[in-house]
């Protein structure tokens, strides 16, 4: 074992010339090369500096903060955010552990309709292209503006989460007996249909506007770009990802594929405190931002949310191309989408596009895991009334 020589204190200043010596030595080499950083925002990148004050919880800001070290947790001032940090850290399921011999005999033995197969292959497709997406988004553009320290932590825990959603669809495939041929087929769908490619190239833009504009981390122009993004995702959480768990979950209601169900109702309840975080970080940024909600933005955000629409009703043709799978019609699917996106403009303080009221399927709700379920405290006994879960 390698020794560790601790300093007395006639070494220490030894020591410290021999590092100082060091520094000039680098500075001398390299100085003429350097270019000084500046950071118009408290950055993670921001050199430590002796004798710089802690952050105060009132200068704290969600972006655009300035003047503090970002590394330390506390003061915390949004308490909802940690509190949902939390929440999360609670509901860590493991993929594996959810049993898939159901699904593996159904499967292989000629079950599914090819409508449903199609349908199951586009959709695990397409969620894992996405579920790639999101943290992706999180690292390359959304990290680096937010300037409190519990929602980095919580932006970080959700990366975890996404990660653990791809290894799920991954072990369903495997569960299935697909070797890497045959999943690799299915995974690549999404490369494969105009349809889905515009569905995931939609959301590259917003991140690709972040990522490559000149404008400083909390600047407006900056601010501006990254809440449109924000809202691309909150739209891709709330409204594409449910839309895509219901085409698992009708199949579900028919007896089929149930334990894959049972990994999206897991995915769900994930993303469901995902979409939450996303309305909030939107909605702090607008209270600390007010100027960047006018009447501008707020129709450009319409005009969004209702492309994502057109997106979902293009994507809904192409994966169920006869009109809909038995239990889940394409129409109904349609306007699932449309009362989400009412609901996401609800939330947001603006008026609805479509005027859909009534929860086209109702039934998903019997799909919904209960927020303070452990995975590791419960075990699953049966399905009950489709594919509700009921726990010891």
């Amino acid at each position: 074992m390698e020794s560790i020589m601790l300093l007395d204190s006639d070494d220490a200043g030894t020591s410290t010339e021999i590092f100082s010596s060091t520094r000039r030595k680098y500075k001398s080499t390299h100085s003429k090369s350097t270019k000084k950083v500046v950071f118009p925002v408290s950055s993670s990148l921001d050199p430590i500096t002796i004798g710089k004050k802690r952050p105060a919880a009132a200068n704290i800001k969600i972006v655009g903060g300035h003047g503090y070290d970002l590394r330390q947790p506390i003061p915390v001032k949004y308490n909802s955010v940690r509190e949902r940090f939390l929440a999360a850290r609670k509901n860590f399921w493991i993929p594996n552990e959810i049993p898939m011999g159901e699904d593996k005999l159904q499967w292989n033995t000629g079950q599914l309709t090819e409508a449903e197969m199609w349908l199951f292959k586009t959709n695990i497709s397409y969620l894992t292209a996405g579920d790639n997406l999101v943290p992706d988004n999180m690292v390359n553009a959304i990290f680096k503006h937010i300037t409190a320290n519990e929602m980095r932590q919580y932006l970080r825990h959700v990366v975890m989460e996404e990660s653990n959603h791809i290894e799920s669809y991954l072990f369903i495939l495997e569960s299935f007996g697909l070797d890497d041929k045959g999943q690799g087929q299915v995974f690549n769908l999404y490369q494969e249909m105009p349809e889905l490619v515009e569905k995931v190239n939609w959301n590259l833009i917003f991140t690709n506007n972040v990522v490559n504009s000149d404008a400083p981390p909390g600047s407006p122009e900056a601010n501006r770009a990254l809440l449109e993004d924000l809202i691309s995702y909150y739209v891709f959480e709330y409204l594409f990802f449910p839309l895509g768990f219901s085409q698992i979950f009708a199949l579900a209601r028919k007896g089929k594929l149930r334990n894959t169900a049972q990994q999206y109702s897991y995915i769900w309840r994930d993303e469901t405190l995902h979409s939450s975080n996303g309305l909030w970080l939107i909605l702090q940024i607008i209270r600390e931002n007010p100027e960047l909600w006018n009447a501008a933005m707020q129709k450009r955000v319409r005009a969004i949310i209702n492309d994502a629409v057109r997106l979902e009703t293009l994507h809904a043709h192409a994966v169920m191309p006869d009109g809909g799978i038995v239990g889940l019609p394409v129409l109904t699917y349609i306007d699932f989408a449309r009362f989400t996106a009412d609901n996401i403009c609800t939330n947001l303080g603006l008026k609805p596009l479509f005027g859909i009221r009534e929860h086209p399927m109702p039934w998903m709700s019997e799909y919904e895991l209960n927020h303070e379920v452990n995975f590791f405290e419960g075990r699953v006994r049966e399905y009950q009334t489709g594919t509700q879960l009921t726990w010891d």
